[in-house]
């Protein structure tokens, strides 16, 4: 997955085109998924942790929404697990001790016109001790449900014990589901969310803090 990046979305990057059956990203590559009604991320770690997923979703006419199963520092109890629309939709909050090897959260999104970019950014809470993206081995898959699954391993993930965010990718609606990998972290130590601007850009550190967990 992930590896130290820099604090806002790379303006170059390698276009591989569609994908067919299962492919995993490199960093600043891009692929498309064709279009389906649904698309599912889902974020992966060892189950022994607790890491959260929340996203961040861009609209033609600029206006940013934020799905997530918690709120922030400021406003602990305010957050929406679906956008206005219904658009994009967590599918639950997994904690820790579930019993299985791997727990996971996950995001459906139907895409419809409105919708300009999606982003997904997993979270581990300064209370849940410290311990990197690498040793946990955190990944993310982008699945369209026909069969062709994109996934952002986690084998050269940042191994840097106290950083808590980080956006592994983009996923932007054009004529296809176009996804590309940034490994973008916060800076150590921070809990501030990311943010996205109405040009599509992902600045780390620029949001409102993430509720105390």
């Amino acid at each position: 997955m992930f590896g130290i990046g820099k604090k806002t979305t790379e303006a170059t990057a390698s276009d591989l085109g569609v994908a067919q059956g299962r492919i995993s990203l490199q960093k600043n590559q891009i692929i498309s998924l064709t279009k389906t009604p649904k698309i599912t991320v889902t974020v992966t770690w060892p189950d022994r942790t607790d890491y959260d997923v929340f996203a961040l979703v861009l609209y033609t006419d600029g206006h940013v929404e934020t799905v997530a199963q918690f709120g922030t520092e400021r406003n602990p109890r305010d957050y929406r697990p679906s956008t206005t629309d219904g658009a994009v939709t967590h599918l639950g909050d997994i904690k820790r001790g579930t019993g299985r090897d791997i727990a996971n959260e996950s995001i459906d999104i139907a895409l419809n016109p409105n919708i300009a970019a999606i982003v997904p950014v997993v979270y581990s809470a300064k209370s849940n001790g410290t311990g990197s993206f690498r040793r946990y081995q955190v990944g993310m898959s982008i699945d369209n449900g026909q069969g062709d699954i994109v996934t952002i391993d986690a084998h050269d993930a940042s191994d840097n014990d106290h950083i808590y965010s980080c956006v592994p990718g983009i996923i932007r609606n054009t004529s296809a589901v176009q996804i590309q990998k940034l490994e973008l972290y916060s800076k150590p130590n921070s809990e501030l969310r990311p943010t996205i601007d109405r040009h599509g850009n992902v600045h780390m550190d620029t949001g409102p803090e993430n509720a105390r967990k």
